[in-house]
């Protein structure tokens, strides 16, 4: 999948062999020093191919066997462990040979790195990984568990947490120059603000609590027109990470959506979103029996299934594609990105593999559009591949003639590409109009 380099062929690197080679004791240090001023990992230019980058990460091993010493990491003293190992996690993570994954160490220093040739408008994140036992994942279930061993980069200061309770996981953030502009989740002067309300209420259908927060537009009433609504899953990542409501705010502003009332709801905890949201008849029924009729009890939101949007990411793709297949008059339209269609995967004894697709395949045509988009370097994990999962359920539904709005962007199973394609996951529902301040649909 990765063009990954033969040992020193990051020019900066051959440098610093070069150096040491020569008799430069103090050469590791000004190395590091350089690196701590302009981070981590080093970005160089593929010679003359503007459309790649060179990307070297990095690791500051401690003392080993061979007698070179260093602190871990940034250069902090301590007493951490020999470095015996170092990977790279990125896009995806391994499910045989680490080897693409293991940085080298430079002989006699206490760099360790490994350079990647990759496309120069990547946007992804990353995880280093020290001493790592080396015993490919066997199911998704053990890449969440084995989150809290990682650990980001020392030298890079750009990070975001990846999670919310009850663990908080930071990831670090690699944007390449050629990665798409995300301008749309930036607050802006003199755009208006919508405002948001947080609820929290145990779910008589599935027993769990159930977080839900609500934003309304600028200039809410509860009289009037009605407003189009967007259902979200994984809310709180929208939210704290992508900025949806800035996302919001700004294309209201500008003309490009109508209002919406937007409904961002999270689950209590990682093992109960794994349960509920992949296709669980209960979570429907909380849908359609508890969640929105209380959004219409309380918000002034349409019942127009064709005005009504429900989307979600990874699990919440799959989850938005399965609500909008159990109730197509509630839900008309779906947003799904990098939807885990592969699920149950391989050994489920109730489902067939890919399960969804098939209830598509086999049903009649529902009332329903998609805008659906996934990482180009998705990779599979232990026993599904996400890339051609996704590229089926795609295929079925153009073939079974739904309205389908698809892109396949540069970058892996990540927010911080799905924080920028969420505007255009949206836009798909409302092309541009001649008369962009066109009043809101009654």
């Amino acid at each position: 999948m990765f063009a990954a380099q033969p040992p020193l062929t990051s020019p900066r690197i051959a440098r610093l062999a070069a150096a040491v080679e020569a008799g430069e004791h103090d050469a590791p240090e000004a190395f590091w020093k350089e690196v701590a001023e302009a981070g981590s990992p080093l970005m160089e230019p593929s010679g003359d191919d503007d459309s790649r980058t060179l990307v070297t990460f990095l690791w500051r091993g401690t003392e080993t066997a061979e007698g070179a010493g260093a602190a871990e990491g940034a250069g902090t003293a301590g007493a951490a462990e020999p470095t015996e190992n170092a990977l790279v996690l990125f896009c995806s993570a391994p499910s045989g040979d680490f080897g693409e994954y293991r940085l080298e160490r430079l002989p006699g220093t206490d760099v360790w790195y490994r350079s990647y040739l990759l496309p120069s408008e990547l946007r992804t994140t990353y995880l280093l990984s020290v001493n790592d036992p080396m015993v490919p994942f066997t199911s998704y279930a053990e890449v969440l568990a084995r989150l809290p061993e990682y650990r980001t980069d020392p030298l890079n200061p750009r990070d975001y947490t990846l999670m919310g309770n009850p663990a908080q996981f930071k990831v670090s953030v690699l944007e390449l120059p050629g990665a798409p502009r995300q301008p749309w989740n930036i607050a802006r002067r003199g755009v208006a603000r919508g405002a948001t309300r947080m609820h929290t209420a145990t779910s008589s259908i599935l027993g769990t609590r159930q977080h839900v927060t609500v934003y309304t537009p600028p200039g809410y009433t509860d009289t009037g027109d009605d407003y189009d609504v967007f259902l979200l899953f994984d809310g709180w990542s929208y939210y704290n990470f992508a900025g949806i409501t800035t996302v919001l705010d700004n294309l209201l502003h500008t003309g490009r959506i109508p209002p919406y009332v937007l409904v961002m709801h999270t689950n209590e905890d990682q093992e109960i979103r794994a349960r509920e949201l992949p296709c669980h008849e209960p979570f429907s029924d909380y849908l359609n029996q508890e969640l929105m009729p209380w959004v219409h009890e309380n918000y002034h939101i349409t019942r127009d299934g064709s005005r009504t949007v429900v989307g979600g990411s990874c699990f919440g793709g799959l989850g938005a594609s399965y609500a909008a297949f159990k109730s197509p008059e509630r839900f008309g339209n779906v947003i799904s990105q990098s939807g885990s269609y592969w699920w149950p995967g391989k050994g489920d004894q109730e489902r067939e593999e890919e399960w969804l697709t098939e209830q598509f395949r086999n049903a009649p045509r529902l009332p329903i559009r998609f805008s659906m988009d996934i990482g180009s370097l998705e990779r599979a994990i232990v026993d599904y591949d996400p890339m051609t999962t996704h590229q089926n359920m795609h295929l079925v539904l153009r073939e079974k003639g739904y309205e389908v709005d698809y892109d396949e962007y540069t970058g892996g199973h990540d927010m911080i590409c799905w924080r920028g394609t969420i505007v255009d996951r949206l836009l798909s529902f409302h092309p541009r109009q001649k008369d962009a301040k066109a009043p809101r649909k009654k």
